[in-house]
């Protein structure tokens, strides 16, 4: 049950990011001529995220994380947790209220990982 509730909410959470993308990805390209140049180069390096994001989620569903040993995997959301915490940070009055709030969440279930990780160590 746990593991069909795991890959549901990684389902969702990766057409959330999809469709996320795609309507930015849109944006860029129908407003690509007007808007601040700060704007848009912020909302590229969210796509980035997006799309590593996306790939990661990919590689979970399809069950290719498992090679990394629970330390590698503890580690690297540590990281992926530091790095997102400093974006959000700097950028945070840049994003959109959605964009901000998703990546808060995302922020949110890591933390959640992490701790699990952890007390199974």
């Amino acid at each position: 049950m746990e593991d069909s509730n795991k890959k549901e909410r990684q389902l969702d959470n990766l057409i959330n990011l999809v469709e996320n993308h795609t309507r930015t990805e849109r944006h860029l390209e129908q407003y690509s001529h007007i808007g601040d140049p700060a704007n848009k180069e912020n909302a590229r390096k969210i796509q980035d995220i997006r799309e590593a994001e996306i790939q990661e989620l990919k590689e979970h569903i399809k069950g290719n994380h498992q090679s990394q040993t629970p330390q590698e995997q503890l580690q690297d959301l540590k990281e992926k947790y530091e790095n997102t915490q400093g974006y959000i940070r700097n950028n945070g009055v840049n994003m959109n209220q959605d964009m901000k709030y998703n990546m808060i969440q995302k922020q949110e279930n890591r933390k959640e990982q992490i701790q699990n990780l952890e007390n199974n160590e």
